[in-house]
C-alpha cells in the first residue's frame, strides 16, 4: 500500500498511518487479503517449530492437561490438620526401640512382655505363676497402662473408663515392686523367666524415673541407704537369705519320690502313665519352697519390712506401723513350722528360719526403740 503524501510503499497493509510522514494510510478495498510484515517461521528440517506460548500464557496450575495423558499418576493427598484445635504432633527423635509403642513408653513396652508372658503360661509347655497373681498383674498392667497414656495425651476406649481414683502415682510404684518379686520367683532357664525379667525391668526402670527419682517424686520419703546402716543390714541378710531358701526343696526327697511311684496292684488294674510333653522352659523342681502356698505372699510382706525400715525417720506414720514389722516375722515363723511338720524336715524351711530370726531381732529393736516415753 503507498502513501499519498509521501509515496511511501508500506508492507503492511494494515496500517492506518504511514510510518514516514504520518499522513493517514488510504483504506483497504473490499476483498483484499490482509498483508502484514511478519517474517514466516524458520524451518531447520522441512518442519515449521511448533508454537510455544509465553511464560505468562502459561497456567499456573497444568494438573489438567497432565491428567490427559494416558501416563499420567495422580500424586497421593496430602495429610493436613483441617481441626484448628488439634495441633500437629511433633516429631518423635526418642530410641528407635519405642517409635512404634503407644505413648513412646517403656512401661508400656514392658507390659507387653508381660502380657506375653502370661499368655504362654496358659500352654502346658511354659511356666506360670498361678491363676490368681495373672489375674492381679493384668488387672494392675491395666491401670498403668491407662496412666501412661493418659499422661502422654492419648485416648483409647479401652482405658479411658479407668477412674482417676486408680490412676494415682501409688500404683506404677506398687505395681513395679510386685512384678519384680513375680519376676524373682519366675527365676529360672526358660523362654517366659526370660520375658519376666525383661518385662519387670522395663516397668521398674520406666518407673524408677517417673515415680521416685523426680522432683516430686517418694524419694522424699525413702532413703534406701538406711538398709546399710547400724543393724539394718542384719535384716537385709535375713530377707535375702529367706528368699534364697524358697529356692530350695521343701519336700524331702523320698516323699517326692513316693508321690511319683505308681501304687501297687494287680498288673491288669495298673494304669500306664502318658508321657510328659516337652517343655521349653526349665522350671524349678516340685518341691520348692516356691511351689508352697503363700509363698509370695510371704516375699511381698518381706519387700515391705524392708520398706518400712527404708523410711526417713522424719516421715510421719502411724504408732502401730512399729509393730507390722513383728507381725509379718510372725506370719513368717507360723507358716514355716506347718511346712516343716506338713511337708517333713528340708534345709529350705530351716533357712528361711534363720532368716526370720534375724529380721525379727531387727523388727524388735526398732519396734520397741522408737516407743514414745512414759510419763
Amino acid at each position: 500500500m503507498e502513501c499519498k503524501e509521501c509515496g511511501e510503499v508500506a508492507r503492511d497493509n494494515t496500517l492506518r498511518y504511514c510510518e514516514n510522514c504520518g499522513a493517514k494510510m488510504p483504506a483497504l478495498p473490499p476483498g483484499t487479503a490482509r498483508r502484514t510484515g511478519a517474517r514466516p517461521a524458520i524451518t531447520t528440517t522441512g518442519r515449521s517449530r511448533p508454537f510455544v506460548p509465553a511464560k505468562d500464557a502459561l497456567p499456573d496450575d497444568d494438573t489438567q492437561e497432565q491428567s490427559q495423558s494416558p501416563h499420567f499418576v495422580a500424586p497421593p493427598a496430602r495429610e493436613e490438620h483441617t481441626d484448628p484445635g488439634l495441633p500437629a504432633a511433633p516429631a518423635y527423635d526418642g530410641p528407635a526401640w519405642l517409635a512404634h509403642v503407644p505413648a513412646h513408653s517403656p512401661t508400656v513396652l514392658g507390659l507387653g512382655l508381660l502380657a506375653l508372658a502370661l499368655f504362654l503360661s496358659f500352654l502346658p509347655f511354659f511356666a506360670g505363676v498361678g491363676p490368681l497373681w495373672s489375674v492381679v498383674v493384668i488387672a494392675g498392667g491395666w491401670c498403668v497402662a491407662a496412666r501412661e497414656l493418659r499422661e502422654a495425651g492419648l485416648r483409647h476406649p479401652l482405658v479411658d473408663w479407668v477412674p482417676e481414683q486408680l490412676l494415682h502415682p501409688a500404683v506404677p510404684a506398687l505395681y513395679a515392686v510386685l512384678v519384680a518379686a513375680l519376676a524373682l520367683r519366675m527365676l529360672s532357664l526358660g523362654f517366659t523367666p526370660l520375658l519376666w525379667l525383661a518385662g519387670a525391668g522395663l516397668v521398674g526402670y520406666d518407673q524408677y524415673r517417673k515415680v521416685y527419682a523426680n522432683e516430686h517424686g517418694w524419694h522424699r520419703f525413702f532413703e534406701p541407704r538406711q538398709l546399710v546402716r547400724g543393724v539394718t543390714p542384719v535384716a537385709l541378710a535375713g530377707v535375702a537369705l529367706c528368699l534364697l531358701s524358697l529356692f530350695l526343696a521343701w519336700v524331702p526327697t523320698q516323699r517326692a519320690a513316693s508321690r511319683a511311684a505308681p501304687r501297687a496292684g494287680p498288673s491288669e488294674l495298673r494304669v500306664e502313665e502318658s508321657p510328659v510333653p516337652a517343655t521349653y522352659d526349665f522350671d524349678l523342681p516340685s518341691n520348692a519352697g516356691w511351689d508352697q502356698p503363700m509363698a509370695v505372699t510371704l516375699e511381698l510382706l518381706l519387700l515391705a519390712v524392708l520398706g518400712l525400715m527404708a523410711l526417713h525417720p522424719e516421715v510421719p506414720r502411724p504408732d502401730w506401723l512399729r509393730f507390722a514389722p513383728l507381725g509379718v516375722v510372725g506370719l513368717g515363723f507360723v507358716w514355716t513350722l506347718f511346712c516343716l511338720f506338713t511337708l517333713g524336715f528340708t534345709v529350705g524351711p530351716v533357712l528361711f528360719l534363720v532368716g526370720l530370726v534375724a529380721v525379727s531381732v531387727v523388727s524388735g529393736r526398732e519396734a520397741f526403740a522408737r516407743a514414745p516415753a512414759l510419763e
